[in-house]
């Protein structure tokens, strides 16, 4: 590898060991098993994948796929987000839908300090605000948010204004058996936004690992299910 190679990645770790000390790190990646009701529909994984730099920030790459559907509808959803690591505040944000031959792709690049965003191709920017998230980059988020039961508070975070506020209530609290056999406390948290909502449930400890969400679609509701984890060796 070069030095000047070298020198950026160690002067970048070097900043980053100031960063908060968050939930998950590089190297973490979730895999998800995918339910429509009691039939499964595809898999899913959301992976920590790097650290960079993006706009002169040090910023985490998060990375999100999944795949499958009922019979006639299978897609592949795919997301990428450059979030700020100081703070967590999306930069760039990818969303990629492929539907057989049909792609639905949009990149954004957002810009929190200004409190704006814009989509490539579109020759106009938009009001975000200045702690903008994408939907990638809030569920990590979550992770590092204080939660108690009975707890319900409204977040203004999301990078597309019509969408904010979003109500969050922390539902109850339960045991939930994983995949490994372990059964664990998890939070369950609602967020809620223009009548659609979207439930998290969260193990009750330090990892805060989201082991199940459930996803309004338009075909019902499909649960994703925790089914592995592995860690940056």
């Amino acid at each position: 590898m070069p030095v000047a190679t070298l020198l950026a990645h160690a002067a970048l770790l070097a900043g980053l060991a100031h960063a908060p000390n968050y939930p998950f790190a590089v190297g973490e990646t979730l895999q998800y098993e995918a339910t429509l009701g009691y039939f499964p529909i595809g898999t899913a994984t959301a992976s920590v994948v790097r650290t960079t730099r993006e706009r002169g920030s040090d910023a985490f790459v998060f990375s999100a796929v999944g795949e499958g559907g009922p019979p006639g509808l299978t897609a592949r959803y795919e997301m990428t987000s450059w979030t700020r690591s100081s703070g967590l505040a999306s930069l760039r944000f990818h969303r990629r839908l492929t539907q057989g031959s049909k792609v639905d792709e949009k990149r954004f690049q957002i810009v929190p300090d200004s409190g704006r965003y814009r989509q490539e191709g579109v020759a106009q920017d938009w009001a975000a605000p200045r702690d903008a998230l994408d939907e990638l980059a809030y569920l990590y988020y979550l992770r590092t948010v204080p939660l108690k039961v009975g707890q319900t508070f409204t977040m203004s975070r999301y990078f597309m204004t019509g969408y904010n506020p979003v109500q969050v209530r922390v539902a109850g609290r339960e045991q939930v058996a994983l995949f490994d056999g372990r059964t664990v406390p998890c939070l369950t948290v609602e967020l809620t936004s223009r009548g659609s909502t979207v439930a998290v449930s969260l193990t009750d400890d330090a990892r805060r690992l989201p082991v199940q969400l459930t996803l309004p679609l338009p075909y019902g509701s499909v649960l994703l299910t925790l089914s592995g984890v592995s860690t940056a060796s």
